[in-house]
Order: C-alpha cells, then sequence, then structure tokens
C-alpha cells in the first residue's frame, strides 16, 4: 500500500477528525490485512489527463445538479455521475421554495423554472359530512423577494431546467457510472469508477461530494452513521389521472386534502408526466405501534396496485374519487435520519446523503439544492487557491444544525398530522369543530401567513455563529447581520430595472458600498486595492443619486432594508449571505476579513465557461 493513503472503511471516526484533517486529509489511516483490497492507482496517462479535475460529483438528482451547475459558474474542472441509466422520470417533489428560486436565479434558472410550475396554489380541506375550507398558499406578503409563493413543479421539471442548463455549457452528465471505490490521501481522492460493461475507470481529484441519495454509497463508504428512525405509517403514492365517481370534484390548480377515520389522502396538481399525485394512508395505519427491526430496515419505497391504492382512497373520500391511468405507483416508508457529519477530509455529502425527513413543508430538495449552494462556492474557492482550505469547515458549520432543526420541526408537525387524522372519535371532533372553522380563519392572518412563508421559504435560515461571519465596527443597528440572507430590493444599473441579489449575487464576492459617492472618496486608494483582484471580489455602489453603473436607489428602499443611515458596507457571499458588514466607510475590517479568508492566491480562480476537463 502506497504510503500517505488511506482507505475509506465503515469504521466511524468522530466529527472533530473531520475538521482537523482539513482539506488536506490530516493523519491517515493504513488498511490491516484480512479482505482489504489494494489502494487504486493512477496510470501516468490517466494521472496526466485529471490533474487538473477538481471536484467529482457522485449522483445526479437535484442535490447534484445543483452543484454542478454553481461549480460550471466559477470554471471548475469536474464530473458528475450516476448509476442510473436516466434520470428519474418520476418525481418525489413537487414544490421549490422561494430561497431556492433565488440561489438558482444567480445562474438564471429561476425564471425557467417559474415558467413551468404553478405558483398560484390554493390548498382545498376536505372533511367529512361534505363540509370544505379553502386556504391560500401564495400572494404572501414578502416585500424583499421576487419570488413571494410556493412554486409547485415536478422534481422531474426541476432537474430537467438543470440538466438542460449544464449540457448548453457543455457539461455532460455521465449516466450508467458506478462509484466502486475510492481512498484519500494528502494530496486528494483516489477514485475507482465502474460502468456498466465492467470495465473500470481510475482517476484522482481534489474533492469528492456524494449526493447520492438516502442510500448513498458515499456515505456508507467513508462509515458515517446515519442515525434516526423509520416513521410507522406506511404511505401509498400515484402519479395518475382522476374521474370524479359522487359529489366530490376535484378543481385544478388546488392541492386537495381528504381526511376522515378510514384514512387520508392528498392530490396535488402535478401536469406532467400525470395530472395529479395522490399520497393516501389508511386509517388503521396511523395507530401502528412502534416499527420493528424488519421495518426500519425495509426499502424506502416497494411496488402497490391500482386496487391497493383506490380501496385507500375511497375510505378517505367516501368513494367520491375515481383513480386510473397511473404512470407511477408505490408504497413508501418515511425515514427521519441525520449523518453524523456532513464531512471526512476531503469528502462530503450533501441533499438526501446527509439528511432524510418527512415531506412536511416540502423542504427536503430544497435543502439539499441549498446545502449544494452553500458547499459549492466553497469548494470553488479552495480548489483554485483563492481561499483559505479552512473555508471548507464552515459547510459542516452552517448546513449541519440546519438538517437537524429541519427533522426536528418536521417530525413534531408530521407527528400533530398523524394524531389529527387517526380513527379516534377525538381526533374527528377536532377535524370537523376545530380544523374546519379555525385554520382558515387563521390563515388569512397576513401576519401568520408572513411568519409561515418565512419558515417555509427557508428565509429564516442564518448562519450567525458561523466561523466565517463577521459583524464588523463600528457595529451596524440594523439590517441584515453578518451570516443573513441579503434581502431583495429594486435598484436601478445604467438606466435598467434591476434587483439587489440579480446584481449582487454569482460567482464571486460582492463588496457593496452604501451610501453618497463623496463619501468613499477619501477611501479611493484602499478600494483601489480591493478592485485589483476583480475574479475574488467585485466592488459596487449603492446610492439614492443616480451615478453611472451605480445601483440607484432613488426610493430609498434598499438602503432602509440594509439599515443604512449614511454609509456602511457589505460584503456578500456567492450564495447571497453576509459575510461580513459594518457601519460607515473604514474598509480596514474588510480588507482584514479578506486577508483572513482569502489570502493571496496561487493561480487566479477560473471563470471560463466550466467545462469539465477528460
Amino acid at each position: 500500500m502506497r504510503a500517505g493513503t488511506r482507505w475509506i472503511t465503515s469504521t466511524h471516526h468522530s466529527a472533530h477528525r473531520a475538521r482537523r484533517d482539513g482539506a488536506g486529509g490530516g493523519k491517515t489511516h493504513r488498511a490491516t490485512s484480512g479482505g482489504v483490497k489494494p489502494t487504486p492507482t493512477i496510470d501516468p496517462e490517466t494521472a496526466q489527463r485529471d490533474r487538473a479535475l477538481d471536484v467529482l460529483i457522485v449522483g445526479a438528482g437535484p442535490t447534484g445538479l445543483a452543484l454542478a451547475a454553481q461549480l460550471r459558474s466559477f470554471g471548475i474542472r469536474f464530473r458528475i455521475v450516476d448509476r442510473s441509466l436516466d434520470r428519474a422520470r418520476e418525481s418525489r417533489a413537487l414544490a421549490v421554495q422561494a430561497r431556492t428560486l433565488e440561489v438558482l436565479q444567480s445562474v438564471g434558472l429561476a425564471d425557467a423554472l417559474v415558467e413551468r410550475g404553478n405558483a398560484s396554489v390554493r390548498l382545498v380541506l376536505h372533511f367529512e359530512g361534505g363540509r370544505s375550507a379553502e386556504v391560500r398558499l401564495g400572494g404572501f406578503a414578502a416585500a424583499d423577494t421576487r419570488f413571494p409563493f410556493i412554486l409547485f413543479v415536478s422534481q422531474a421539471e426541476t432537474e430537467a431546467v438543470l440538466a438542460s442548463h449544464l449540457t448548453s455549457y457543455g457539461v455532460s452528465i455521465e449516466r450508467g457510472i458506478e462509484l466502486a471505490d475510492f481512498a484519500t490521501d494528502d494530496g486528494g481522492v483516489a477514485v475507482v469508477l465502474r460502468r456498466p460493461d465492467g470495465h473500470e475507470e481510475h482517476l484522482r481529484v481534489q474533492y469528492l461530494v456524494g449526493c447520492d441519495g438516502a442510500h448513498s454509497t458515499v456515505r456508507k463508504r467513508v462509515g458515517i452513521a446515519f442515525e434516526g428512525d423509520a416513521y410507522l405509517q406506511d404511505f401509498m403514492l400515484g402519479d395518475l389521472e382522476v374521474d370524479p365517481a359522487g359529489a366530490v370534484a376535484l378543481e385544478p390548480n388546488a392541492l386537495h386534502s381528504f381526511g376522515g377515520r378510514q384514512g387520508t389522502a392528498m392530490f396535488f396538481p402535478l401536469g406532467h408526466p400525470a395530472t395529479w399525485r395522490v399520497i393516501a394512508m389508511s386509517g388503521r395505519a396511523m395507530s401502528r405501534s412502534a416499527p420493528t427491526t424488519l421495518q426500519r430496515d425495509a426499502p424506502l419505497a416497494s411496488d402497490l396496485s391500482l386496487s391497493e391504492l383506490q380501496a385507500v382512497v375511497d375510505g378517505a373520500t367516501d368513494g367520491g374519487v375515481c383513480l386510473r391511468a397511473p404512470v407511477w405507483l408505490a408504497h413508501f416508508r418515511l425515514h427521519h435520519r441525520q449523518a453524523a457529519r456532513y464531512r471526512d477530509g476531503r469528502v462530503f455529502l450533501a441533499g438526501d446523503a446527509g439528511h432524510i425527513h418527512s415531506p412536511v413543508g416540502a423542504q427536503g430538495m430544497n435543502t439539499g439544492i441549498q446545502d449544494a449552494w452553500n458547499l459549492g462556492w466553497k469548494l470553488a474557492l479552495v480548489a483554485t487557491g483563492a481561499a483559505d482550505p479552512t473555508l471548507l469547515d464552515s459547510y459542516e458549520a452552517e448546513r449541519w444544525p440546519v438538517g437537524r432543526a429541519l427533522l426536528r420541526y418536521t417530525d413534531r408537525i408530521f407527528g400533530v398530522f398523524t394524531r389529527s387524522m387517526s380513527s379516534s372519535a377525538v381526533a374527528a371532533w377536532l377535524r370537523r369543530s376545530l380544523v374546519a372553522r379555525v385554520l382558515p380563519r387563521v390563515m388569512r392572518s397576513e401576519r401568520v401567513r408572513a411568519f409561515a412563508f418565512r419558515f417555509l421559504s427557508e428565509f429564516s435560515i442564518r448562519y450567525p455563529r458561523s466561523p466565517v461571519v463577521t459583524e464588523g465596527t463600528p457595529a451596524l443597528r440594523k439590517g441584515p447581520r453578518a451570516g443573513d440572507r441579503l434581502p431583495d430590493a429594486e435598484v436601478a444599473r445604467s438606466g435598467r430595472q434591476t434587483t439587489l441579489q440579480r446584481e449582487l449575487v454569482g460567482p464571486c464576492l460582492h463588496l457593496l458600498l452604501c451610501g453618497p459617492l463623496d463619501a468613499w472618496s477619501a477611501h479611493a486608494d484602499a478600494i483601489a486595492e480591493l478592485s485589483t483582484r476583480p475574479a475574488l471580489v467585485a466592488v459596487r455602489y449603492l446610492t439614492r443619486s443616480p451615478v453611472p453603473d451605480a445601483l440607484v436607489d432613488g426610493s430609498g428602499v434598499a438602503l432602509a432594508r440594509l439599515g443604512v443611515r449614511e454609509t456602511a458596507q457589505y460584503l456578500i457571499r456567492p450564495d447571497g449571505y453576509v459575510a461580513y458588514r459594518c457601519d460607515g466607510p473604514d474598509l480596514t475590517g474588510v480588507r482584514q476579513y479578506l486577508d483572513r479568508w482569502f489570502p493571496s492566491r496561487r493561480h487566479p480562480v477560473r471563470h471560463d465557461g466550466g467545462e469539465q476537463s477528460g
């Protein structure tokens, strides 16, 4: 075995090990005798071809595709592989949240996705006895975003938009390629890929990212525990067509929920590849005892017949809906699990490889895409030598607590839901008397709707304790703090209307200097020094007076949202969060921040179109 190489085994390493290892892997393991295969070796031709390969992405679902899109925007050399021969045509996720649309906006994909989806869906609640109530799911009072809604669009459409974007830039999504093995050393990761015909390819990369789902090969090989359990209930799912069989009529552009003693069923307007998605659960399934070991280890999905699904839907709708023409049918079990850590040296986990939970709130795919966006820019800047390698420590520090909080919230909400949908007399009374009368009134409150939207949209996610965000001095009293999302607002630039996020979120850091331009004239030399690194930092001005190429806030709304009274400065990360901020025009603090995390580079950041090597 070559010195300095460690095999990825099933040993569970402690969390501090990943942080100590840093980008280079730190101390190394050596495999012991007894059936351990030899370390992957790289032939000179392969090593020469792949010497510039920065990242290997394993998994081409929404998380992997999103990571690829961001790496491409930085010009990073990467490959993306998936063992499936084709992308999934069925849709597991059904909604894209506002924060996800904001990050996809930075690569020009948000509007294309909105065009394919439905932003004006209503929720119609159907109760026993034929009563119903309606709740609006759009038109939230959120002025600081272009996307004040939940976009109902299938996961298949989301993947198609991302894949088309990558293909347009010459990126090949390599399907039918399986991760067979990998090992890390101080210089990178030695990887073995296997094709359907059994042919193996050996290559080296700087970093490996597992976006390969709940049954992640990367997570298992690196030995990271997937802690949690399975829910008791067994769910049924179908993408199909629906005909009325009684008094029930499913209005289009509405989400319909049926709850009763015999079961529950929810119909989502899918559009493609079928008109409706139904998720159903029998009343008996809501009263089960704790899951057995066999149930805990059962596959996440298994076969389902149309007659089985129809029987449960009949119980929920009192026989009011007839199902036909199924495109996809499945039993599925929900789990709530999280990886013990998201990093081991040069190996990272993102999306379902790091966390799975109930679909309450439509958070799963969105959280995975935002994992990717958080990690992508950090990998890009470290791989190209533009950032200190310890910047990568902040990925787990920022995203692991988000995953943990998400599991807790969705677990509690899911518990309330299943209890309220049980077959007990008390639950039935609550549905008829409380939910039917109170919930619609509550959801008409703009304050309640605004609170719900901040949670569902994922705008409430903040990183105030991150090691890579800093509140400078003098401190700003108002506005988004370091680690907060940059709020959006309309501004003008060179006579055209635009927004803060469109101008300040992209493949570099943006330093926003706020206030009258003459207030910054005394600091011209410091600004010029910062401007000598345009591939890393772009300097922008935000002022109320019309100035060529500045962001002009004629109404003062943008400056007010940023808490600016006279002058202030914000350093915006490529994922749209505030890295540093302070009051006043003194740039000493931001220069020190940049020197700490983004010292002199070994070679320039690449923004060359992002075509892959090899």
